[in-house]
């Protein structure tokens, strides 16, 4: 009986919760709070009135509904705006195969609201990378944040935009109907692709890992973008000193392989990740950098560990040029290079149709004169005959020749 006293049982609407308490202060806080909690469920009838429907009707909250099928912009366009979609990441690789089925989900993604999430087939919660998804337009992509891996690293240097408050704004570009990261008509729209060079100096203060033998230490710049030539990475000289602030720069070397080119199509939704590497391969720092937020000049990146935290007075010195991707003679634009592509392939497509159509007609042509010759033959045979009828019959019948 006495341990009957400390249990209560909470009814909700779908089930029966028992709770033990380990003291009677415990089971009193509860009640306190519960007797609360009834007496804001139980409001009167004139409370109630005070509740402005007009501001309640404005309240949209999302509605998760099914992928329409066929997936085009007809049935898509037949939707509510609050009607929102999941998807998963088999799903978006299978759309992302045909150039019709991802225009279709870069469409989808103007107008609704998607998610997307990790394969099941990830049973080691590895991510994939985010940036296809964000560069369809997905609003909401889902990752194993207990992982450490590239792809989490990626998420926090795209939430680092907007003061960390966990909201970016899609650019004006991708808010358009026809949007379509992989073709050329995108680059008519205000995605200012730019050249990025960095030049690599040196570290400062890095960490050394256990049992440092002074196997050196060296740095990659990498390069996740949306456009063409998607991941890119360059690597830096191994620097050898053995000390905590690395120098890669010698005066009057200006080409020692420390020097990096980006091409960067779409600087709203691309970043570059500087990583610090030991000789034997040991991660000592990276950082995920948005591309529209670095600024020309020498700059300090401050280094973070595999989680994203900030590793105490660690950086890289670099330099950072930013200049407009125009020069066509080294860099030809993407929007170029898919119209020349068109227009060869328009030409070869136009000039074997015409390949064809004289071979047909010439086909045609021949095998009306061989009908013509094979009836001619048939005419001389047919004569052949009579002139042998003729001549059988001469000499069958003597009479003929009197």
């Amino acid at each position: 009986e006495e341990d009957k006293k400390d249990i209560c049982q909470l009814m909700t609407p779908i089930s029966r919760i028992t709770i033990r308490f380990i003291n009677p202060d415990q089971q009193k806080q509860f009640q306190e709070i519960f007797a609360r909690l009834a007496s804001v469920d139980n409001m009167s009838a004139n409370n109630r009135k005070d509740l402005s429907k007009e501001l309640s009707d404005l309240v949209v909250y999302c509605q998760a509904t099914k992928i329409p099928k066929p997936f085009i912009p007809h049935k898509i366009d037949k939707m509510e705006p609050y009607q929102m979609c999941s998807f998963t990441e088999l799903t978006i690789d299978k759309l992302a195969k045909t150039v019709t089925d991802y225009q279709n989900l870069c469409y989808f993604n103007t107008h609704q609201i998607a998610r997307m999430y990790p394969s099941w087939k990830r049973m080691d919660s590895f991510n994939f990378n985010p940036i296809m998804p964000w560069g369809f337009g997905i609003q909401m992509v889902a990752l194993n944040f207990q992982m450490s891996d590239p792809p989490m690293q990626l998420n926090h240097g795209m939430f680092s935009r907007n003061q960390k408050t966990g909201y970016v704004l899609k650019p004006a570009f991708q808010r358009k109907a026809d949007y379509a990261p992989y073709q050329a008509k995108s680059f008519t729209y205000d995605s200012n692709p730019l050249k990025v060079t960095i030049r690599l100096w040196s570290a400062r203060l890095i960490s050394l890992p256990k049992g440092w033998n002074k196997s050196g230490c060296y740095v990659t710049v990498t390069k996740h973008g949306v456009g063409r030539n998607g991941v890119e990475t360059r690597k830096s000289t191994v620097d050898r000193s053995g000390g905590i602030c690395p120098k890669w720069y010698k005066e009057g070397d200006q080409d020692d392989g420390n020097v990096f080119q980006f091409r960067v199509d779409f600087p709203q939704l691309e970043m570059l990740q500087f990583a610090l590497y030991s000789g034997s391969g040991e991660v000592l720092g990276q950082r995920c950098v948005p591309v529209d937020y670095m600024r020309q000049g020498y700059r300090s990146v401050i280094l973070h560990n595999a989680f994203s935290e900030e590793l105490e007075l660690a950086c890289l010195l670099v330099r950072v040029r930013l200049e407009p991707a125009t020069d066509l003679t080294e860099m030809c634009t993407l929007s170029d290079r898919n119209v020349q592509v068109d227009n060869q392939l328009q030409k070869k497509a136009s000039d074997l149709a015409n390949e064809i159509h004289c071979s047909v007609k010439y086909r045609q042509s021949a095998d009306a004169e061989l009908q013509g010759q094979q009836e001619t033959l048939e005419g001389y045979l047919a004569q052949l005959y009579n002139l042998r009828g003729q001549f059988v019959n001469m000499f069958e019948n003597p009479m003929m020749f009197n």
